[in-house]
């Protein structure tokens, strides 16, 4: 019997596709470049498994051309890339990687945090430009304060527990808002459920950790920016358009906030001349949240584990609709 080919579909940390490249035939786009949309028909057209990165739209057209496809992993936690409710149809079970990148991506968000109400990147930018005064005043380059503050944080997953563990060691109040009320989460970390309004109106730094979804695209627009208070900083580092990037230049630009620290960006790449980053109040890095190499390699594992266990007949370590398993397309190669 021959192996089952899988395509791997960026350059991902090996150490994590050892036993992936031992049970099937393995394939990997190495290029920088992101492949084409009428590349991916060719390559993936005999796969029985994909190990997709967040630059691969997996709906239905790409399904309809790849008839052989049977189970699809995602290289992150975040699944708007894929279509979950067409692959169900299709009997094409999905795989995610949460968990493995909660503690990064909080240890990120909280960088962002103290980084924007401490204006590093200003300062060290005017460092670097030989602007640093003998004579600076007592009253100059004041940051704000992130200790004994009120810290809201939107979307009471696994990151954002992370976040608010961290933010008990700057001795914060914390104010979270989640589709269901969190009371093991409540118990452990001392944070108290508030309604939405509620957190924006009260929160000195606002935490964003939800889902893309029709529900949440443009979730903080103007009319949040405008109940919040003007020291207020927000911090996103789920997905670019739960923000709506417009509101939130001219909420910076009038004074309406007092800063944003993203990770995330709509669109992405976002390019060196958005007006975003003429403001030195906003801080944007190129979406590193769960970039570091140790978590890279469990990244890999479990993604590349999603596929091999599930050609085995196994349960994923994640799977976002296990519905699909059993039905259509779904069906065990080994035994």
């Amino acid at each position: 019997m021959s192996k089952p080919k899988i395509y791997v579909t960026r350059l991902i940390a090996p150490e994590g596709l050892t036993e992936l490249q031992q049970v099937c035939e393995m394939h990997m786009w190495e290029q920088k470049e992101i492949m084409p949309r009428d590349v991916q028909f060719q390559l993936f057209a005999d796969c029985k498994g994909l190990l997709a990165t967040t630059d691969i739209i997996v709906d239905r057209e790409l399904l309809e051309a790849c008839p052989n496809l049977q189970v699809v992993s995602n290289h992150a936690v975040g699944f708007d890339n894929i279509d979950v409710p067409v692959c169900t149809e299709f009997g094409i079970p999905v795989g995610n990687t949460p968990g493995v990148l909660s503690e990064t991506t909080a240890d990120l968000a909280f960088t962002l945090i103290l980084a924007t109400a401490r204006r590093v990147m200003e300062m060290a930018d005017r460092v670097k430009k030989d602007i640093w005064p003998k004579k600076t005043g007592m009253l100059d380059n004041l940051g704000t304060d992130v200790h004994h503050t009120t810290l809201g944080i939107i979307g009471m997953g696994s990151i954002g527990r992370e976040v608010a563990r961290r933010a008990a060691g700057f001795n914060m109040t914390v104010l979270y808002h989640n589709r269901r009320r969190d009371e093991s989460a409540e118990q452990e970390f001392d944070v108290m459920y508030a309604e939405r309004e509620d957190i924006l109106r009260q929160s000195d730094f606002i935490s964003l950790h939800l889902p893309l979804s029709h529900e949440t695209e443009h979730y903080i627009g103007a009319n949040e920016f405008k109940l919040m208070k003007r020291s207020a900083i927000i911090v996103n580092t789920a997905r670019g358009s739960i923000v709506d990037q417009a509101a939130l230049l001219e909420a910076l630009r009038n004074g309406e906030i007092a800063g944003a620290g993203l990770d995330v960006t709509d669109p992405e790449p976002m390019r060196g001349d958005d007006p975003l980053l003429d403001l030195p109040q906003a801080i944007v890095v190129p979406h590193i949240g769960s970039a570091t190499y140790q978590t890279r390699i469990r990244m890999s594992d479990m993604a590349a584990q999603n596929i091999v266990r599930t050609l085995c007949g196994k349960p994923m370590l994640s799977c976002v609709n296990p519905e699909a398993i059993g039905k259509g397309r779904s069906a065990p190669l080994f035994e």
